[in-house]
């Protein structure tokens, strides 16, 4: 068992300091942690083998990005949907605590076989270290290096393709049994054998508008008269409630199952387990061939020398491939490093260079074949470190959208006053606030920072990010008068206009 009184109690403390509780609609009450200790140490200590996890709820997050749109040639925005799954609120502990517990041994075990470098995400024994640190590494070994080439692979739909058999066999190696303890085995059923239901499907199916009725304790309070059994077996009969049943039939006859949700605070840790032979071969070939290998969840950095670089992107490959994994073509980019006319060293999309063969590279052609890493939010062209640029466009986005909804709510017959005020959007996206984005880039930008634990990091020490965001109040302040003078048009048109509103 996972389960000790030690980690438990440190454990509880790492719940206690977040002192956020859990507010979302699901199928069982919301749950008081503090009220609740005892109850889930009963199921932790010896119950967990037993206990009847409940369905997911999933919905599709859309995230829109501005980026080169490959099959236009243009720069334009496309959406991403990523399904994201969430479970029960005692579920939620219970998964929790097995992250905490398996990810202690997990880290235990990648110091031991010498793989701790190469792995970033999901890791709580990095001292503080977050991606500033990470980008920061890696771009200053490339400048160190000089002319190299730098292959980014991004993994296709990495958790709705994990193997199940490999998962609970790597699962088992880093627990240093041959096979997983009742209790975590039925953990893992509940995340391979998994039942969900869609959020959004599931509200219009009962005609249930959250906004207007918010006070209902559960979903399943929502669903009318009946029984807990008999509400379940109406989601089952209405197609509600699914099974995640992917699988493939393989050239042996034997059936192959995969995918696990993704959201849940164990998966996260789990999609770190289950390569942990990609990232030892990997890792190994890396210190054998003399190349940096870095892997961020499912996006992996190669550095290395230019010649036979098409051999590591290709090797990088095929071993990700016997995890039934692919990599997406689309998004493999390949950067090189070398000297341009002036003698100084900046990034060269390597595939363009290979594409259109320019008989050779000047000061009047080159710049059209300059292409800057990207890597954990950040981009290096060799000279500068930036801030990429869809998180700087994000930012805005959500800024704009939040304005918007400030003088939406002004303007509301619930609106108070004849003012805008606009201290939540300060907080949220200006250096008044704290821990935003802003304050997050302006780290990166300095030498050096103090994080929430007072520990002094390394910084990017790069003007280039401060004059990135160095007009962001004055972003701000315009479009929240545009969009004030805006929805006082919209009224006076409906006739409903009683006072511009001015902002405060």
């Amino acid at each position: 068992m996972l389960y000790s009184e030690p980690v438990w109690e440190e454990w509880c403390l790492k719940i206690e300091k977040k002192n956020a509780p859990k507010t979302y609609d699901h199928f069982d009450h919301r749950f008081a942690f503090a009220d609740r200790k005892a109850e889930l140490k009963a199921i932790l200590s010896g119950s967990v083998k037993e206990h009847a996890f409940l369905p997911l709820v999933k919905l599709e997050i859309a995230t829109p990005r501005f980026r080169y749109l490959d099959n236009k040639g243009v720069k334009g925005l496309e959406t991403k949907v990523r399904p994201i799954s969430y479970a029960s609120h005692l579920d939620t502990y219970l998964y929790s605590f097995y992250a905490f517990a398996l990810g202690k041994r997990y880290e235990q075990y990648i110091h031991d076989h010498g793989i701790d470098a190469c792995v970033l995400a999901y890791r709580s024994d990095l001292g503080g270290r977050c991606n500033i640190q990470f980008a920061r590494d890696v771009f200053t070994y490339i400048r160190e290096k000089g002319p190299c080439i730098a292959i980014a692979l991004d993994i296709k739909g990495y958790f709705d393709h994990i193997d199940h058999r490999l998962l609970k066999e790597k699962w088992a190696e880093v627990l240093g049994v041959n096979e997983l303890p009742p209790d975590q085995y039925n953990v893992y059923k509940s995340l391979t054998k998994y039942t969900y239901v869609k959020r959004n499907s599931f509200l219009r199916h009962y005609g249930i508008q959250l906004q207007k009725d918010p006070w209902k304790p559960c979903f399943l309070d929502r669903m009318g008269n009946g029984s807990y059994h008999e509400k379940f077996d109406r989601l089952r009969e209405g197609k509600l409630l699914v099974q995640n049943t992917a699988h493939e039939l393989l050239p042996d006859g034997r059936k192959r199952f995969y995918g696990i949700p993704q959201g849940l605070s164990i998966s996260a840790l789990l999609s770190n387990i289950y390569l942990i032979d990609y990232d030892r071969e990997m890792q190994e070939l890396a210190e054998r061939e003399g190349l940096l290998y870095r892997r961020y969840c499912d996006d992996i950095l190669i550095v290395c020398e230019k010649k036979g670089y098409t051999k590591w992107e290709q090797l990088a490959k095929q071993v990700m491939a016997r995890h039934f994994q692919q990599m997406q073509d689309r998004k493999t980019e390949v950067i090189e490093f070398r000297f341009n006319s002036r003698g100084k060293l900046r990034a060269f999309d390597r595939k363009k260079l290979r594409t259109e063969l320019p008989p050779v590279l000047n000061e009047t052609n080159e710049q059209r074949y300059y292409k800057a890493l990207q890597y954990l939010g950040f981009e290096f062209n060799g000279k500068n470190i930036l801030l990429r640029p869809g998180s700087i466009s994000r930012y805005y986005r959500k800024m704009n959208g939040r304005i918007g909804k400030t003088v939406r709510m002004a303007y509301s017959e619930k609106g108070r006053g004849d003012r805008i005020y606009r201290q939540q959007l300060l907080h949220r996206y200006t250096h008044l606030g704290q821990r935003n984005f802003w304050h997050y880039a302006r780290y990166a930008s300095g030498p050096g920072y103090r994080n929430a634990d007072g520990a002094r990091k390394a910084g990017m020490d790069s003007p280039a990010i401060r004059r990135q965001l160095r007009h962001h109040m004055a972003v701000l302040k315009d479009r929240l008068q545009q969009k004030n003078l805006q929805r006082a048009q919209f009224k006076a048109q409906q006739g409903q206009l009683k006072k511009v509103k001015t902002v405060s």
